[in-house]
């Protein structure tokens, strides 16, 4: 058997973006296992004409070195089963399973543990939106490596140009909790920006253009010298007239944002204060400015 074969069982973003860079390399997928009847152009589109795509109901595992299984979260753990359903009867317990669950941990896999074979959980700090924006997305990238197989996880990522981030499982939902913080819930604030922006008689599209140049200074001030350093505006300055304002202001909007604005400045004070960037007479004139009409 060929080196570096390997399954894809279930070929959306995340998996057809791993699988058709890996076979840009010294990988060959031989089979891709699929639930949903449509998707076949995209397939050969990806990984071409000759790889075979299986449905479910239908696959008989080959032998292969490794099994990619890109299926959601939540459905990993019902993954585990089904496939030690599919290979309890595999002679040569070779074949390593890995999923790219950021949450889940490699225990998912435990069925197939126990007929003896090795699982790990290999998960692209990287969003993924499309095959085509992830196949440059996923260059360069980091990745949360935890479960058996260090050697051969450790190759797919450096194929990839990636780094590894070693995880225990203990420790991937605080991994996966950190990366949400990081960018869904960034979107989130910006997406509240946007609405507020609106009060102003600024459009979202007018959002978008004028406001990049703050968001992207920020996000690149942020990278270079960690939050603490890079933290400016009235919390940094301590100036109670300016929250007081915006407090005032948020009395009338939606009291999400009311909730949103207190919650996080009270968490900005102890940024600062964690590393000496603000004096605890300023952080005291901050808190009471937050809390008087609260």
């Amino acid at each position: 058997m060929k080196e570096n074969e390997f399954i894809l069982v279930g070929p959306g973003n995340v998996g057809l973006t791993v699988a058709s860079l890996l076979t840009e390399h010294d990988f060959r997928c031989k089979q891709v296992v699929t639930r949903i009847a449509e998707g076949e152009e995209e397939i050969r589109e990806w990984l071409g004409e000759e790889v075979p795509i299986i449905a479910w109901e239908d696959w008989r595992p080959v032998p292969a070195d490794f099994v990619l299984v890109a299926t959601p979260d939540d459905t990993i753990d019902k993954m585990g089963l089904l496939l030690a359903q599919k290979y309890q009867d595999q002679e040569q317990k070779k074949a390593v399973f890995i999923h790219f669950s950021g949450i889940q941990s490699s225990s998912e896999f435990q069925p197939l543990r126990d007929f003896g074979f090795q699982a790990a959980s290999l998960h692209p700090l990287q969003t993924i939106p499309s095959v085509e924006i992830g196949r440059e997305a996923i260059l360069n990238c980091a990745w949360g490596v935890e479960g058996d197989a260090p050697d051969l996880c450790k190759k797919i990522v450096r194929t990839l140009n990636g780094t590894c981030l070693k995880l225990t499982a203990d420790k991937k939902v605080a991994y996966h909790l950190a990366a949400v913080f990081a960018s869904n819930l960034l979107v989130a604030l910006e997406a509240i920006a946007v609405d507020i922006a609106a009060e102003a008689g600024i459009s979202r599209e007018k959002f978008l253009e004028d406001f990049a140049p703050l968001i992207r200074q920020t996000l690149e001030n942020l990278l270079e010298h960690g939050p603490s350093h890079v933290v400016t505006g009235p919390i940094r300055r301590a100036d109670s007239s300016t929250i007081r304002k915006h407090l005032n202001w948020l009395q009338n909007a939606d009291e999400k944002y009311n909730i949103i604005y207190r919650e996080l400045s009270h968490y900005l004070t102890e940024v600062l204060l964690a590393e000496d960037n603000i004096s605890l007479q300023d952080v005291e004139t901050i808190i009471e400015t937050l809390d008087e009409t609260s």
